[in-house]
């Protein structure tokens, strides 16, 4: 038998693209979402995430509504039917590897779609992903008015965090490496 050792990120690479959230029966809009970044060329995963309210509690349905990894400065993720006519709770977090560490920022926030309206959720991230400001604009790019509670509801690795303010963890490789049997 041998043995293959493959770092975390690659695992997560295989994540990209699972996405489990389908919006209730009913009304519907459509949600694009971007991560534009300072810091091009870090290996980079963005995820955006759905949540029943803003007290972070998971849908029925799933909660991914998307993933994207890259390192180029503007990472887009596909647009996505969201429930309208309702309130909508989800977030845009990023988590990039910077040598032997990881930083991270998200933002949670939650704004009232329009049944058929079109909105972008852009989460800029900045200072080497140190803080992230989100802004929803409708389709005719004017901000539309959201809320955001004290913490995000995706935390970073070691827990909780406020909405908005990166988060930096060291990690040793050795908790990292996963040894995979292959036949």
């Amino acid at each position: 038998m041998t043995t293959k050792t493959c770092a975390l990120p690659f695992l997560l690479a295989s994540l990209t693209g699972c996405i489990t959230y389908a919006p209730p029966s009913g009304p519907t809009a459509s949600l694009g979402m971007y991560f534009d970044n300072d810091s091009a060329g870090r290996m980079r995963t963005g995820t955006a995430n759905v949540f029943a309210n803003p007290a972070c509690a998971s849908p029925p349905s799933g909660g991914r509504i998307g993933t994207r990894m890259g390192m180029d400065e503007r990472d887009e993720l596909p647009t996505q039917k969201i429930a309208a006519g309702q309130e909508f709770t989800f977030d845009l977090a990023t988590i990039e590897v910077q040598g032997q560490a990881n930083a991270g920022c998200s933002v949670t926030a939650t704004f009232l779609p329009e049944p058929g309206a079109s909105y972008e959720a852009r989460l800029y991230i900045r200072g080497n992903s140190a803080r992230c400001e989100m802004v929803i604009v409708d389709g005719q790019n004017l901000a539309v008015p959201f809320t955001m509670p004290d913490f995000s509801c995706t935390g970073g690795m070691e827990g909780k965090t406020r909405n908005g303010v990166g988060w930096f963890a060291y990690y040793d490789i050795s908790k990292v490496l996963l040894n995979v049997p292959l036949k």
